[in-house]
């Protein structure tokens, strides 16, 4: 553990650590970087030399770096982030499937071909055969609610 004792470390390693933001993004890697240069300035000031303080020094100030300059930065920067719709249930119902196995109303021991791969499902109305389209209604955990697509 002697090389916590090096400011030489401290200082390079924060050094990579702001230089890595920039492949890196998200504006965290920068405050963690930050906090290994102030490190490295305390150790070579001779504010503290046990590697535990060190150590405790460096995760506080990159914590508090992140938790306060972070959101002020990003007021200045902002990201090019936009918000999508994240209720699933809206983007299934009104989806198309087929039937691979007999679905029935009574229970979901139907399966339907959607997204690539099978999924349990169950009838809104009456038996639905293999090989018929069905249109998605609804959710149950991961089983479908299904109809017949009676407009082909």
């Amino acid at each position: 553990m002697e090389y916590l004792n090096n400011f030489l470390y401290w200082v390079i390693g924060g050094a990579v650590l702001v230089l890595l933001e920039f492949l890196v993004p998200g504006l965290v890697v920068v405050f963690l970087g930050l906090g290994a240069l102030l490190t490295g300035g305390v150790l070579y000031l001779g504010w503290i030399k046990e590697p535990v303080a060190l150590l405790a020094f460096f995760g506080f100030s990159s914590i508090l770096m992140l938790a306060t300059l972070r959101r002020f930065v990003m007021r200045f920067y902002p990201s090019d982030s936009e918000r999508v719709e994240a209720d699933e249930d809206k983007l299934l119902i009104g989806q198309k499937a087929t039937v691979i196995s007999t679905v029935y109303p009574s229970d979901f021991s139907g399966r339907i071909r959607f997204s690539g791969t099978t999924w349990s499902a169950r009838s809104e109305g009456g038996e639905i055969t293999e090989g018929a389209e069905v249109v998605i209604v609804g959710r149950e955990n991961i089983n479908f609610l299904v109809r017949a697509d009676r407009i082909h």
